[in-house]
């Protein structure tokens, strides 16, 4: 936990003073843009409640609170099977602002190559480069994150990012890089723009190519299946050797 969230823990908490509900609602804000920041997800009212040291009751309250204020959006986590047969699937809350301009952003992006690519042929082509362009730029950034001395496999790599940009990724088979994207952050983007999983496939295969473990001689071969599974996008990543080089290329 950073120490501004500490801090602002800690003024919630402290005894013998009493916080006034805006001054509560601001520190939870804070909070779950923090978590966004970290994660790319929502946090429970339980998570909350926890963290703030309040029954998940007042935490509940006050999160509604802001969602009527339009400080926060609210919705089922209904993606990971759990709930079945136990009730109502836990709700996530997020703060507004930060899913506004990520949905802005990329609507925008998409917009833009659009207009630039008005054939489908040319778009999907633009969509691919410029995803495995920020899938490796993704890849040098997580080595660049990891302790000096240690490595991350590709999976291991493909799953710490996708879960940072907020994919909440599970894997389909132990040790397997066959995963399920159960979240999108674009997804209500999805539809007036399709374009954006030619991108995230793209990004995939940049993330494999640039992984730490992958070697200079292999390309990636991924797969995404959007919205094919109830649990959500199925994706299949892998590093294939590339074909034999001909003779006299060196």
């Amino acid at each position: 936990m950073s120490q501004e969230i500490q801090a602002r823990k800690q003024l919630v908490q402290a005894p013998g003073k009493r916080r006034s509900g805006e001054e509560i609602r601001s520190a939870i804000l804070d909070y779950l843009h923090m978590a966004a920041e970290q994660t790319g997800t929502g946090l429970t009212a339980q998570q909350i409640g926890a963290a703030f040291g309040i029954h998940p009751t007042t935490a509940r309250f006050h999160l509604e609170h802001l969602v009527e204020q339009g400080e926060a959006v609210r919705r089922r986590n209904d993606s990971d099977g759990q709930s079945a047969g136990r009730g109502r699937p836990p709700v996530i809350y997020s703060r507004t602002s930060t899913n506004h301009t990520q949905e802005d952003m990329i609507s925008s992006l998409c917009m833009a190559l659009e207009t630039a690519c008005p054939d489908t042929g040319s778009r999907d082509r633009a969509a691919l480069k410029a995803g495995q362009a920020w899938g490796r730029a993704l890849a040098r950034q997580s080595r660049g994150n990891a302790k000096k001395g240690m490595s991350s496999s590709m999976t291991q790599t493909l799953l710490n990012t996708l879960a940072t940009l907020g994919f909440a990724p599970v894997a389909a088979e132990p040790d397997s890089a066959s995963l399920y994207l159960t979240s999108c952050p674009f997804l209500d983007s999805v539809n007036a723009h399709p374009i954006i999983c030619t991108i995230h496939l793209g990004m995939v295969q940049g993330i494999v190519e640039g992984s730490s473990m992958a070697a200079r001689d292999k390309k990636a071969s991924v797969s995404l299946k959007p919205l094919s599974s109830p649990k959500g996008c199925f994706l299949k990543a892998a590093t294939a050797d590339n074909q034999p080089r001909r003779k006299g290329k060196q």
